[in-house]
């Protein structure tokens, strides 16, 4: 499934004919890391991501399959999920404890993105106060299945624990971590207009 996200980003630039330069610089990223995405030889982080599909003008679900109206529900098994994850950090892009895993890559037109996200054991604090934040178009919810997270959003800090929920406006800095020595398993559904 990771290879999706590369081949998926080629294909709309390529419909839409952006040269990949165009498209790098939409994104304010460089031509080689479009092109290392696009050949798969490394994942782009979600923030990269986000910027991709707005330079786009894709919703973010367009990477994880599906562009079509589809009214059929879609049924993610527990088996399914395990084995198919859409896309991980890399170190790159300082964010190589973070797994994401996609629960709805089977639905077409879909308005949000249901994702189960696993991040590794690490103190994140650092990259926090060097401003390696998030900020982008839309809303986020956020459920802890197992775990300790904490979610840095602005100047406020949240410490998060299982069963616990968040819910903002992803237009803020924020950035989730795991600050831990075990593993966090959250539950986040992103809505982001484009």
């Amino acid at each position: 499934m990771l290879a999706i996200i590369g081949q998926a980003i080629r294909q709309l630039r390529e419909e839409n004919g952006i040269s990949p330069e165009e498209l790098a610089a939409r994104a304010n990223i460089t031509t080689e890391q479009l092109h290392c995405i696009e050949t798969n030889r490394t994942t782009p982080s979600f923030r990269v991501l986000l910027r991709l599909s707005r330079a786009l003008g894709a919703k973010l679900g367009t990477f994880f399959g599906g562009k079509e109206e589809d009214r059929t529900p879609v049924v993610m098994r527990a088996a399914e999920l395990a084995e198919n994850p859409v896309f991980a950090g890399n170190d790159t892009e300082r964010n190589g404890n973070l797994r994401f895993y996609a629960l709805a890559q089977g639905k077409a037109d879909r308005h949000m993105e249901p994702l189960v996200v696993e991040i590794a054991p690490g103190d994140e604090r650092s990259a926090i106060a060097r401003g390696r934040q998030s900020e982008h178009p839309g809303e986020e919810f956020l459920y802890i299945l197992s775990g300790q997270a904490t979610l840095y959003y602005g100047s406020e800090t949240h410490r998060l624990q299982p069963g616990d929920s968040i819910y903002y406006s992803a237009s803020v800095p924020h950035r989730v971590v795991n600050e831990t020595s075990k593993p966090v398993r959250i539950l986040a559904v992103l809505y982001t207009p484009y």
